[in-house]
């Protein structure tokens, strides 16, 4: 006796079609994570450009912070992240990194330290923006 004819018909259909539902939904989440992580590449791209060409460190500064508070608030809640400023902004773009990532200086203390209030300054502190645009690039895939 086969195991199928133990079980109604329905019950297979209406199993397949679970399954079939979850892995819509899957591809769907995949695809938007997807399109998401290549919408904020462009835009941090974009913002490296600017820098190339313009050379205003200010601006360059303002706009990373503004791309990476854009993503906590999508990726956190809002209360959570709206009100933090300075070494508090810094710990937790630190905490939200990978864990691996840990081991190695993020922001708080190393090369993202440039991005506390410090970056409303008229002349911002000395930064290596490759150094930077590595350290904000692992943030940003980890986050998207």
């Amino acid at each position: 006796m086969a195991w199928t004819s133990a079980v109604p018909a329905w019950v297979l259909w209406l199993a397949a079609g679970v399954l079939l539902l979850a892995a819509l939904g899957l591809w769907v989440q995949l695809r938007h994570k997807y399109r998401m992580r290549r919408y904020v590449l462009a835009e941090l791209k974009a913002i490296q450009q600017r820098f190339n060409t313009q050379g205003d460190q200010v601006r360059y500064l303002q706009e990373l912070n503004l791309l990476l508070r854009r993503i906590a608030v999508r990726n956190f809640y809002r209360s959570r992240v709206e009100g933090l400023s300075g070494d508090e902004w810094l710990d937790f773009l630190d905490w939200s990194r990978s864990q691996r990532d840990m081991k190695k200086p993020g922001f708080r203390e190393g090369c993202g330290r440039v991005l506390d209030q410090r970056i409303y300054e008229a002349e911002p502190e000395l930064f290596d923006p490759v150094a930077l645009d590595r350290l904000v690039r692992l943030w940003i895939k980890r986050q998207t």
